[in-house]
């Protein structure tokens, strides 16, 4: 009888060195309304521990004071400031660190920022926690620590944040999870869950709206829908979406890391046509700058461009799209180098400004519609952008950091669409190109299958407060 194969053994197997460690205890006192931070970082090996800090500016609205790091007897640790980071000289073994944050503002003034007062706490993950720098661990090909947060908040307070809802330890996967997230709590959150398109989304909102809370949860599961009807899978498997009040006057939504959305509107906000296209944006941002990092004037615009379309078609209103379009035709215009720029150009030259006053904006939304009507008319209706966008998608999925050029998108979008799209990017997306008034309206037509010229601005719709929040 024999005895099979023989097996060989190279020798013994190197044992691993373990995993660091990362614990964080988060504080929020409302007695002098500030939040602590202490937290215990395992090291294997000696040397340098960078920890990426929070800008002390506006847009974060917070400020580290009292930083002291310390090894587990409590012997005080060489500590320098460089810049926006911290750098501690530790032996292996347990590092401790704690700092105090104070906030600028009562009421975060964006959604990436910060703000907390006796009612609220809004935070971004990169406005709260000073942490190992993920690009280090990255370099270094090492597993970032295994994360334990936890959160003190006042009593009877709701706890909402991208790792989960009111648990005693959250565990986010990794730097980039903890750093990338919104931590928010207040006593009077309304939360709602709910499952579409196989992903599950949570909703947590406060204050009294100008409109329903379900009105808010169609939208979100709308924007999920739609936007996994045309471009794949939702990326992630929970999305937490956080929605509070604002400063009058300021609106700001944002993705922050891969799966929360960070909604801050003004007092007065209605969920009509432009905050609801604001969501189906947000939304997108999971696909585009999460599953997929490239050119801004994609990531941006031509994402204003699919939310668009998207909301319109969930609503059964192509005049919605063209209204879109046309307002961000106007902005266009109104920019004063909007034929002495390329979206490129702008982007390196750092200039800054908002969403009306960018090309990567505007005429990127406007390109993201040229390209798609473009490709219809080329492949008689068989392909459109989402095809374009699926196939990038599906390039980006395959590459460790998501990355697509924009060479790339060229090359994938011109073998669709053949010559007239390569002529739609030279003079559009390359180029420095003109875009007018009827170039938008035969593009609508392409992509509509309808006449939809400019539309005559809507009547302001009248404010009532909603009372019944659950309706």
């Amino acid at each position: 009888m024999g005895l099979g194969p023989t097996l060989s053994f190279a020798g013994p197997v190197a044992a691993q060195p373990p995993r660091d460690t990362l614990s964080c205890d988060v504080v929020i006192s409302l007695a002098r309304l500030h939040v602590t931070v202490d937290a215990r970082l395992t090291v294997s090996d000696a040397g340098s521990i960078v920890l990426s800090a929070t800008p002390a500016d506006r847009s974060t609205g917070t400020e580290v004071t009292g930083f002291l790091a310390t090894d587990a007897r409590g012997n005080w640790l060489p500590t320098a400031r460089s810049g926006t980071r911290y750098v501690i000289e530790a032996e292996p073994g347990t590092v401790r660190y704690r700092y105090r944050l104070d906030f600028e503002n009562a009421v975060a003034m964006s959604s990436t920022g910060a703000g907390l007062d006796s009612a609220r706490l809004y935070a971004a993950g990169r406005s709260l926690f000073l942490a190992p720098d993920p690009v280090a661990y990255r370099k270094a090909s090492r597993p970032y620590p295994v994360v334990h947060v936890r959160v003190a908040a006042p009593f009877g307070w709701h706890v909402v944040t991208s790792w989960g809802v009111d648990d005693s330890v959250y565990t986010p996967a990794d730097g980039e999870a903890l750093l990338g997230a919104t931590i928010a709590a207040a006593p009077d959150f309304r939360i709602y869950q709910d499952s579409v398109a196989g992903a599950r989304f949570v909703l947590a909102i406060r204050g009294e709206r100008y409109f329903s809370d379900a009105a808010l949860v169609a939208v979100i599961a709308a924007s999920l829908t739609r936007a996994a009807e045309a471009l794949g899978p939702v990326p992630v498997p929970v999305v937490t979406y956080t929605s509070d009040v604002g400063e009058k006057g300021r609106t700001s939504g944002s993705l922050q890391g891969l799966a929360s959305v960070g909604l801050i509107w003004e007092p007065g906000e209605l969920l009509e046509r432009a905050r609801s296209d604001d969501v189906f944006h947000e939304t997108l941002h999971l696909w585009f700058g999460g599953a997929m990092e490239t050119d801004r004037w994609w990531t941006e615009g031509v994402t204003d461009y699919f939310a668009a379309r998207l909301y319109a078609e969930w609503v059964g209103q192509s005049s919605d799209l063209a209204s879109l379009c046309y307002e961000s035709l106007q902005d266009y215009l109104d920019i004063r180098y909007d034929t002495l720029l390329t979206m490129d150009q702008e982007e390196r030259s750092n200039i800054a400004g908002d969403n009306t006053t960018l090309l990567v904006y505007r005429k990127g939304m406007l390109a993201g519609l040229l390209l798609d009507a473009a490709i219809r008319r080329s492949t008689g209706g068989a392909a459109t952008l989402d095809t374009v966008a699926r196939r990038l998608l599906a390039m980006a999925g395959e590459r460790r950091l998501h990355v697509i050029r924009g060479s790339e998108i060229r090359d994938v979008a011109v073998e669709l669409g053949g010559d007239e799209v390569a002529r739609v990017w030279d003079r559009v997306v390359a180029g420095s190109g003109p875009i007018s008034v009827d170039e938008v309206t035969n593009a609508l037509r392409v992509v509509t299958g309808v006449s939809v010229p400019s539309p005559q601005p809507r009547a302001k719709e009248r404010k009532v407060l909603s009372n019944h929040p659950k309706d």
